[in-house]
């Protein structure tokens, strides 16, 4: 995976979680929140993220926002939302082959389902997702916009869990075109 979609990944998520972690925190609590105390949540937050090895990718930007949480005249939740922004106009400009690749690479990381090009010289393993080139390529069109089902093909004994998570962000539907020992799946666009 490219290190600036790593980064984006890990930046967002730190993002998001944070202002949620504030909102769900404030609305349980009530009253009002002074950006200080605001600021010193969020600084709380935020912290211990800083040694965990995924957000290792954006640890200038973690300490940039802890000095701007600690600093008097700091508005910590402003700048979370400036960068969501930023994040939400980075997302905007994914095409719909770089969501196919991301859904991939999430697919391999949280499922353990890796993805390969077809190669017939060699044996398929277990749990890995098959395409061929040329089935890519003439799935999408110049736009990289996905025009065509994707044909896949795996050995699983695990073919719930992989249907469930390729069509878990809502951007596809998987159809099971045929079911022997290794299972043919056709990848749909929402």
């Amino acid at each position: 995976m490219s290190r600036n979609l790593k980064h984006y990944q890990a930046f967002d998520e730190i993002v998001t979680n944070a202002l949620l972690a504030l909102y769900l925190t404030i609305s349980q609590q009530g009253g009002y929140w002074t950006a200080k105390r605001r600021n010193e949540f969020l600084v709380k937050f935020i912290k211990p993220k800083i040694k965990h090895p995924q957000f290792s990718i954006c640890k200038n930007e973690l300490k940039t926002m802890l000095s701007i949480g600690r600093s008097a005249t700091g508005n910590l939740e402003e700048k979370l939302w400036n960068a969501n922004q930023m994040n939400l106009e980075y997302q905007a400009k994914f095409s719909q082959a770089d969501e196919l690749y991301i859904m991939l690479t999430e697919l391999f990381e949280q499922h353990q389902f890796p993805s390969m090009l077809e190669n017939l010289e060699k044996e398929m393993e277990r749990d890995t997702l098959y395409m061929k080139e040329k089935s890519i390529e003439q799935g999408f069109d110049e736009d990289n916009n996905q025009i065509k089902p994707l044909p896949m093909k795996v050995k699983t004994h695990r073919l719930e869990a992989l249907i469930e998570a390729l069509q878990a962000k809502g951007f596809y539907r998987v159809e099971v075109d045929h079911e022997d020992e290794v299972i043919h799946l056709l990848l749909h666009r929402e």
